[in-house]
C-alpha cells in the first residue's frame, strides 16, 4: 500500500531564530519555511570570502562615513526566509540593530560560490536580496576568479580574473580579481 509522503512542516522566522545553534557549528537557512542545512565551506571558499571581505574592509576604514562590513550575518529578506550571506557592506546611517539574529539585507551582499549551493545562490537568494533592497550583489566564483555583479534594473556584468571589481556604491573601491585566485 502507497502512503502519501508527509512534508516536512513550515517553520516561522520567529520559530527558526528561536532554535539553538547547531552543536557542531554548522550553518543553517530557512527558506520559504524549510529549513536548510548548509555544507561547511571549502577551504577555497573561506580564502576568497576572506580576500573579498579583507578588502572592503580596508576600503571602509580607510575614511568615515563608509559604513560596515560583516560577514555571515543572518538577514530577513521576508517570504518566512532567514539567509546568511558571506559577505554584507551596509551603508553609513542605516539604522542597524544593536545585536540580533536577523538583520535587514545590507547594500552590498557578496555570495562566494559553493558547489553545493552555487544553483541555490545564484537562482534564489540573489533575487531576496534584491527583493529586499540590496541595491548590488556580488557573486563570487573561487575556482574561477569570476564576478557576477547584479544591480537592480541592469543586466548581470561577468567580471573575469583579469579585470578590477568597481561599485558605484563603493567610490574609489577595486579588487584586482586575479587576487581571488587559489592554488
Amino acid at each position: 500500500m502507497n502512503r502519501p509522503m508527509r512534508a516536512a512542516p513550515r517553520m516561522t522566522t520567529a520559530e527558526f531564530l528561536a532554535l539553538p545553534e547547531t552543536p557542531d557549528g554548522s550553518r543553517l537557512e530557512l527558506l520559504d519555511g524549510e529549513v536548510l542545512a548548509m555544507n561547511p565551506p571549502s577551504r577555497a571558499h573561506q580564502r576568497v570570502a576572506l580576500r573579498v571581505a579583507s578588502a572592503l574592509l580596508v576600503w571602509t576604514d580607510a575614511a568615515t562615513g563608509r559604513g560596515e562590513v560583516l560577514p555571515e550575518i543572518g538577514v530577513d529578506p521576508g517570504s518566512a526566509s532567514i539567509l546568511v550571506p558571506d559577505i554584507q557592506r551596509f551603508a553609513a546611517g542605516r539604522d542597524l540593530p544593536a545585536d540580533a539574529r536577523a538583520w535587514p539585507v545590507g547594500d552590498l551582499v557578496v555570495e562566494v560560490r559553493s558547489e553545493s549551493t552555487a544553483r541555490y545562490d545564484r537562482e534564489v537568494k540573489r533575487e531576496r536580496y534584491l527583493e529586499a533592497g540590496a541595491r548590488e550583489v556580488w557573486l563570487v566564483d573561487p575556482l574561477t576568479a569570476a564576478v557576477v555583479v547584479t544591480r537592480p534594473g541592469e543586466p548581470d556584468a561577468l567580471l573575469g580574473p583579469g579585470e578590477t571589481l568597481t561599485s558605484p556604491l563603493l567610490p574609489g573601491f577595486s579588487l584586482p580579481l586575479a587576487r581571488l585566485r587559489v592554488d
